[in-house]
């Protein structure tokens, strides 16, 4: 499909370097925000030179892992680390499908695939914390208030609101994260180590045109989406060694090139910690049963509760 076919207007995404937090926050924080690709965030991580798919296979190989077909497919598959890797080069996927409802074993997808199967949710750094040792998650060029929180609190955060912060992305050629919103109305970075990804980013104040994500960027159907046609795309390739900051509420479509392994990781700070805390104040019966169901993390936090549970008495509050 041609450019014009494609119907918004386009645009490259910034890139830039020797950014401080100073900097950044006047250029690419104020107002909306706006994307910026910096090319000198991961030139000092050990991983861009450690991190192969061979050391992964060779480590991690006999683990367990689950991958959907795509971001938001309720297609998953279930199968070894190191068969997965093997199948980023020859697309032969082994293993068993997941039925959404019953989380058993099934021989057919539930829905249709559109997507090749995309590592998207292995939570490589609880899992294998040495990993942690060839990364600085908290970046350079921005402020990061994440590290804030207490550990404990960080780790019931993630697992009660199966939303992971810091996360390994293993891909191959094609593998898709379709249009959306990140979590908790989180900033975010894709940190790429191996292979490249097309990056599509759309301002929140173009919401309305992208249909709140359900248009598809690459093939746009106007006669459902006409709107479409009034918004902006920021658009990059990112290449190893880079990294793409999106801004929170930016929409983002996220195409594999070739085989991939990229870290994405999730953060607040003064532009957007008065929207995380109210979201995670939605979510807070799920936070206290997480607290409940992790005896340490209270004892850390040194939690006791005064009263249990949100049920109000038959009668309601007098």
């Amino acid at each position: 499909m041609s450019e014009t076919d494609k119907g918004c207007r386009r645009i490259q995404i910034e890139r830039a370097h020797s950014l401080t937090p100073d900097i950044f926050y006047e250029r690419y924080l104020s107002g909306p925000g706006k994307p910026v690709v910096v090319t000198d965030a991961l030139d000092h991580w050990r991983a861009r030179s450690k991190w192969t798919f061979e050391l992964f296979k060779s480590r991690y190989g006999a683990e367990t892992i689950i991958a959907p077909a795509g971001l938001r497919s309720k297609s998953e598959k279930a199968m070894k680390l190191g068969n997965y890797i093997d199948y980023l080069d020859s697309g032969l996927a082994p293993g068993f499908w997941i039925d959404p409802a019953t989380k058993r074993p099934r021989a057919d997808p539930p829905e249709p695939i559109t997507a090749p199967v995309y590592l998207v949710g292995w939570n490589a750094f609880r899992l294998h914390p040495e990993l942690l040792e060839d990364v600085e998650l908290s970046p350079r060029f921005v402020e990061d208030w994440l590290p804030l929180l207490p550990p404990a609190l960080r780790t019931v955060l993630d697992e009660a609101t199966r939303y992971i912060s810091a996360t390994v992305l293993i891909g191959p050629k094609g593998s898709l994260s379709s249009l959306h919103v990140d979590f908790l109305h989180t900033h975010s970075y894709l940190a790429q180590i191996l292979g490249r990804k097309r990056c599509v980013l759309f301002s929140p104040e173009d919401s309305a045109a992208v249909y709140d994500g359900a248009v598809d960027p690459d093939l746009p159907d106007f006669e459902r989406f006409p709107l479409f046609r009034t918004a902006t795309a920021f658009e990059c390739t990112l290449q190893p060694g880079e990294v793409l900051f999106t801004p929170h509420r930016w929409w983002h479509h996220v195409v594999g090139l070739e085989k991939s392994i990229t870290i994405a990781y999730n953060f607040f700070n003064r532009v957007n910690f008065s929207d995380y805390v109210a979201d995670l104040l939605q979510r807070l019966p799920a936070l206290v049963a997480g607290l409940e169901a992790s005896p340490d993390a209270k004892a850390a936090l040194g939690i006791e509760w005064l009263c249990k549970g949100f049920d109000l008495p038959a009668g309601g509050l007098k």
